[in-house]
């Protein structure tokens, strides 16, 4: 299995994070994932046999193939029975509403937000310079809703001290209100300041197992990333990632991995 990444152009590196591609020849057996939650929105273009999407705790797939999938604070479950091309977007918290104000909170079709997009072969040939064009264009003369500085500014005040702030905290450091806040996360993000506060916190969390070092106890990690004790930290682990920490370390699997660095900043 393949990934790639690659950099936006620069007048979208306030909306976009980084593209990304996929590539595996088909498997042996039944290929499962667990996509992490990461507060982030992203994109994905099916190139070659589309797999399918679960979410924690369903048993009806749903196609995954050209869908923007929402920021959330569940993982989804993915499954791939053949060859696999997936090309993607993964945006910055805000930068989905950017290009499409009042974004969907349900994962729906590509074609749902927009009449256009990039041809198979240029996003086989050229991923990055296609999605720029497109993400470029799609953008023109948008109309953007209002608290966008409120909330890039809250994401990285998180960002910066994650297990250390509670919305109450945020809000006040920002001299705003908590239901402004709030309506702020809810609008361009599409998840409350709360549960972009745990998202993260549990992030943390996670990069201090994938870097535990001898003599590192599973509780002294909980408390150094802000649980109030290592049974917090556990369900919180659970509830983002649909299995246990030990699991998950053990079991971490490729686009597990590649989504846990984007969590760890890596």
């Amino acid at each position: 299995m393949q990934y790639r990444r690659f950099s936006p152009d620069q007048r979208l590196v306030e909306t976009v994070e980084h593209y990304w591609a996929v590539v595996a020849p088909a498997q042996a057996e039944q290929v499962r994932a667990v996509l992490i939650p990461n507060g982030r929105a992203t994109v994905q273009f099916c190139l070659d046999q589309p797999g399918y999407r679960l979410c924690l705790g369903s048993s009806v797939p749903e196609v995954n193939a050209d869908v923007f999938l929402p920021v959330t604070a569940e993982p989804y479950v993915l499954v791939q029975d053949g060859p696999s091309h997936y090309v993607g977007v993964q945006f910055t918290p805000w930068g989905a509403a950017e290009v499409w104000p009042g974004v969907p909170a349900a994962p729906v079709p590509i074609d749902s937000l927009s009449l256009d997009r990039p041809s198979a072969s240029a996003l086989r040939d050229d991923p990055a310079t296609a999605l720029d064009s497109w993400l470029l264009a799609a953008m023109q003369g948008a109309q953007a809703p209002h608290g966008k500085d409120l909330v890039m500014t809250a994401v990285r005040l998180i960002d910066q001290n994650v297990g250390h702030l509670t919305v109450s905290s945020v809000a006040a450091q920002l001299a705003v209100s908590r239901p402004t806040l709030y309506r702020a996360f809810n609008r361009w993000i599409g998840i409350s300041p709360k549960e972009y506060l745990s998202v993260r916190r549990y992030a943390s969390f996670t990069s201090a197992l994938q870097e535990r070092k001898p003599g590192d106890s599973a509780a002294m990690l909980a408390a150094a990333t802000g649980y109030a004790d290592q049974a917090h930290a556990a369900r919180e682990f659970r509830r983002h990632t649909g299995m246990t920490a030990t699991a998950f370390r053990d079991r971490l699997d490729g686009i597990a991995e590649l989504m846990f660095r984007d969590l760890s900043g890596a």
